[in-house]
């Protein structure tokens, strides 16, 4: 049974699972430690006092949800030794395919639930978070955390084949990501593009060709259903990577092109489309 919970990453996202989950705990620095204790977080229009904890005080956690951005990753994984025993399950929230084996190669000892977050816009300014609750953590199947999920009101779903699934998602956050970071438009600005489909396409294609070396399963159909999404997003919609580039921010590019490029290498494969996108953004 899971009782015991850790939260590693306390942005918008973090903060959304930190509100359902009674007496969860929140990996912090003694800098935000004290910051967060004077600054309650306001989540729409509910203020909460959560339990922050710092890792020199960290003890053996039954689950760890870590959603921090990707290249935050292999810090914060020095700070979970003391948190983490054969008995723990970790689900990863970041964007992309590689932080699971990341994650597995630093602590191997641990049980890692492949995942992936469905969610709309979450609205984050300081402290203060406003968001509608249309989210999904689409995972693997597991008896004891579907029982934590069920327990606390939180939305999931399990996929017979959470690798294929986490493929196809991965290939929507390639095109759609690096696309509007490069172009600095919206998906009904980047939608209008007269060459939009068949661009769409040549990105993807040496996703596929990976992807098949990777042993996914029917990477062409997944590629048709990520530029199926693309073209059905909210006209207005902004991507998180042009949000952090319009707010100087570091961006996720190695999660995206970054993976590519690296996967290229190693299979051999060309990848000119994701070297661009990676010249361009970094």
């Amino acid at each position: 049974m899971i009782k015991n919970v850790l939260i590693v990453g306390f942005g918008g996202v973090g903060a959304v699972y930190a509100s359902k989950i009674p007496n969860v705990n929140i990996l912090v620095d003694n800098k935000r430690l004290e910051y967060y204790k004077k600054n309650p977080t306001v989540i729409n229009d509910k203020k909460y006092n959560f339990n922050y904890i710092t890792h020199n005080n960290g003890y053996p956690m039954d689950l760890i949800i870590i959603s921090v951005k990707f290249y935050n990753l292999s810090q914060v994984l020095d700070d979970l030794a003391r948190f983490i025993d054969k008995n723990t399950k970790i689900i990863s929230l970041i964007n992309g395919i590689s932080s699971e084996d990341i994650i597995r190669d630093k602590y191997p000892e641990a049980t890692i639930i492949p995942s992936y977050l469905i969610c709309n816009s979450i609205i984050r300014k300081d402290r203060n978070i406003i968001h509608d609750d249309v989210n999904k953590i689409v995972t693997d199947k597991n008896s004891e955390l579907e029982e934590f999920f069920n327990s606390n009101n939180i939305n999931y779903e399990i996929v017979k084949d959470i690798k294929s699934s986490m493929w196809q998602k991965f290939m929507l956050n390639i095109i759609a990501n690096q696309l509007s970071a490069v172009t600095r438009k919206t998906f009904g600005e980047m939608n209008n593009l007269p060459y939009i489909e068949d661009l769409l396409w040549k990105i993807l294609n040496e996703v596929i060709e990976i992807a098949k070396s990777e042993e996914v399963n029917n990477p062409q159909n997944l590629a048709k259903n990520a530029i199926n999404t693309f073209r059905n997003m909210a006209p207005y919609g902004k991507t998180s990577m042009l949000q952090d580039i319009e707010n100087e921010k570091p961006t996720e590019i190695d999660a995206f092109a970054g993976t590519i490029i690296k996967l290229g290498n190693k299979y051999n494969i060309k990848t000119p489309y994701n070297n661009l996108f990676k010249y361009l953004i970094s």
